[in-house]
């Protein structure tokens, strides 16, 4: 397969030849494997790395999110996705409705920005959380306050997005960290 940084889904076709393509893309370039299962997603390793401000530093290799520890869970209570959560992992997570989001909310509700509106960041050494408002034009609520400056949560927090409200709850803190 050609080395490149696309995500794919590649499924196989299964009774015309068992040949193994990306779906959307021309066949001829794709090699076949017989020991693969008939649909698996591609996620190529990156070697840069997004800090919260959005710039890319090269030669550090990228934390695959959805394999990371889960710390927490982002619960959509109100609004378009409404039943929904999301989990949350070390470090900075970044709140939007596009997919380059870690907490992608793209549940219908335009008033949320595609990248960066808020970040719910936990930090391992204070084992804490906190909210903060990311570059977005529309505020970042906690409750019914907005958020200007990072603040501290200790979970059921109510944080919205527009017309989206999610509630906050932890899984990670003082009481429990992941080992190793």
């Amino acid at each position: 397969m050609a080395e490149d940084d696309t995500t794919r889904i590649i499924r196989r076709n299964v009774g015309a030849g068992d040949e193994t393509r990306p779906i959307g893309i021309d066949s001829t370039s794709i090699e076949s494997n017989q020991d693969e299962p008939h649909t698996r997603i591609f996620r190529p390793k990156s070697t840069a790395t997004t800090t919260a401000a959005g710039s890319e530093v090269a030669g550090k290799a990228v934390s695959d999110f959805s394999t990371d520890p889960v710390v927490g869970w982002l619960v959509v209570t109100e609004g378009p996705g409404r039943g929904n959560f999301h989990k949350l992992g070390y470090g900075v997570n970044t709140i939007g409705r596009g997919p380059e989001s870690r907490v992608s909310l793209d549940y219908g509700d335009e008033e949320i920005s595609r990248q960066g509106h808020a970040m719910l960041t936990y930090d391992t050494k204070s084992r804490k959380f906190f909210i903060q408002h990311g570059n977005a034009a529309n505020l970042t609520y906690l409750g019914d306050a907005p958020v200007l400056q990072p603040h501290e949560i200790t979970g059921r927090e109510l944080i919205g997005l527009g017309s989206t409200r999610l509630m906050f709850v932890p899984f990670c803190g003082p009481e429990f960290e992941w080992q190793g």
